[in-house]
Order: C-alpha cells, then sequence, then structure tokens
C-alpha cells in the first residue's frame, strides 16, 4: 500500500507526462490479473504438460521408447567387441608406447562412431514416425481447441509458454487435456522401418 501511495504523490508533484506515464503503469500493475480474472476471453494452454499428460502423447512417448530400445540393444550387441577390445587396451595401457595407445584410442573412438552411424538413420525414422504420428491427430486436436475454448467461454488461446505472464484462472491445460482424453483413445503409430519404403 505504501508503494501506491508513493506512486500517486509522485504522479501528483509531475503533472505532465509523468502523469500519463505513469498512471497506465500503475493501472496495469494493480489491475492485470484482475482484468484477466474477470474477463476470461484469452486462455492459456501448458503444451508440456498436455504432452506429459494427455493419452495419446503417452502412448506416442510409449511407442517411440520401445522402438528406440530395440535400437540401444542392437547398439549395445554391436558393441560388445568394442568394449572387450577395450578392456584388453586398458589391462596393456602401461606396457604400450603413448602414440601406439593414443593411436589404439582413436581406433576404438572411430568403430564407437561408426556403430552409431550404423543406427543414426533408424534413430531418426524412430523420431519420424512419431511426427507422423502427432500429425495424424491435428484435426481433431484443432477441434478439440475450439471445444476447449467455446466451453470456458474464450475467444482466444495462446501456449503458455509464448506469455510473459497469465493468472492461474485463465490456464485451461486441464480441462484441454480432459477433452482430449474423450476425443482421442488411439493413434496409429506407423513403423518405423517400414518408412521410406
Amino acid at each position: 500500500m505504501k508503494k501506491v501511495k508513493l506512486a500517486v504523490k509522485k504522479v501528483k508533484e509531475n503533472k505532465k507526462a509523468t502523469m500519463i506515464c505513469g498512471g497506465v503503469l500503475l493501472a496495469g500493475l494493480l489491475g492485470c490479473c484482475s482484468w484477466l480474472a474477470m474477463r476470461p476471453e484469452v486462455g492459456v494452454i501448458d503444451f508440456n504438460v498436455v504432452q506429459e499428460k494427455a493419452k495419446v502423447y503417452q502412448y506416442i512417448l510409449a511407442e517411440q521408447n520401445k522402438y528406440a530400445e530395440q535400437v540401444r540393444i542392437r547398439i549395445m550387441a554391436d558393441s560388445k567387441d568394442i568394449e572387450a577390445d577395450a578392456k584388453k587396451l586398458e589391462a596393456k595401457k602401461d606396457k604400450m608406447k603413448p602414440e601406439e595407445l593414443q593411436r589404439k584410442l582413436r581406433d576404438l573412438e572411430k568403430r564407437a562412431l561408426k556403430v552409431q552411424e550404423k543406427y543414426r538413420p533408424t534413430m531418426e525414422r524412430i523420431m519420424f514416425a512419431s511426427q507422423l504420428a502427432s500429425n495424424s491427430i491435428s484435426k481433431e486436436i484443432i477441434q478439440v481447441f475450439k471445444e476447449t475454448a467455446e466451453s470456458e467461454g474464450m475467444k482466444v488461446l495462446l501456449p503458455k509458454n509464448n506469455t510473459f505472464h497469465a493468472c492461474e484462472s485463465v490456464d485451461v491445460t486441464d480441462e484441454f487435456v480432459e477433452n482430449l482424453d474423450k476425443v482421442i483413445q488411439t493413434v496409429a503409430y506407423p513403423d518405423p522401418a517400414k518408412i521410406g519404403q
């Protein structure tokens, strides 16, 4: 309250441009959340929360992780020889010349990179499959946006992470997730191995 009185006093002292700027600033500071709470025509949705909570996105992530785990297992199998050679090199390193040790370490690194490169296209196909699955439900998601906005009496929905500040009263993330779960129960997740064929 003291800050408000000081602000008002300063505005009265300088009646020129300060009065206009001070009034606008004071009104903005005091009225931002209360105005939004009274007129919730603009809502926000936290898409990070949507991706964590919505069943359809949980399914997409689970499928992506399932395929990624299969690739990880293949990478580990292909890397067993490299790991065995690394252990042998570790045991012999004290008896080797520094140049020879560095050369053998570089060779191991090259072999490990080669294994990773071998599976890079597969990982890219898995990511693309997740993107295709998400894109396949875009029309339904847009419809859920509209229905959520209408049911909450809002004219505009914005991404929460693109706003400077939003009062809790305008956050409709949970309502959106609830509506999304009602509308979309499943999604087709394409087999990454068949993408691009």
